[in-house]
C-alpha cells in the first residue's frame, strides 16, 4: 500500500537586523587585512598579464603550497623547510612586477 504525499510549506520572517539577507552585506569589503589585499591584487594582475605562464606559475605556488602541508602532517621537518622556501620563492616569482 502505498503512503499520501505530503506537502508542506513554511513561512518564516528575519530575526532581526543580522537576519535579514538584504542586510548582510557580504559584497561589502570590510577593509581587510592591507597585506593580503595587495598580494591578491598582485596575483590577479599576473594571471592578466600573464595568461598561461601566469596560470603555471600560479599553479607552482599552489603546489608548493599543498608540499607544505603535507610535509607538516607528516611531520618531515626538513621537507617542510624546504616546502616553504619553494612557496616562497614561487610567491615572489608569481608576483614580483
Amino acid at each position: 500500500m502505498h503512503k499520501p504525499a505530503h506537502l508542506m510549506i513554511a513561512i518564516g520572517l528575519p530575526s532581526g537586523p543580522h537576519g535579514d539577507e538584504d542586510n548582510l552585506n557580504r559584497e561589502q569589503d570590510d577593509g581587510g587585512n592591507p597585506a593580503a589585499d595587495a598580494t591578491i591584487g598582485s596575483i590577479v594582475h599576473r594571471l592578466y598579464r600573464g595568461g598561461p605562464s601566469g596560470i603555471r606559475d600560479l599553479r607552482k605556488f599552489t603546489a608548493a603550497l599543498e608540499d607544505l602541508a603535507d610535509c607538516f602532517l607528516t611531520k618531515d621537518r626538513h621537507g617542510f623547510e624546504e616546502a616553504a622556501s619553494e612557496a616562497r620563492d614561487a610567491l615572489n616569482h608569481l608576483i614580483e612586477e
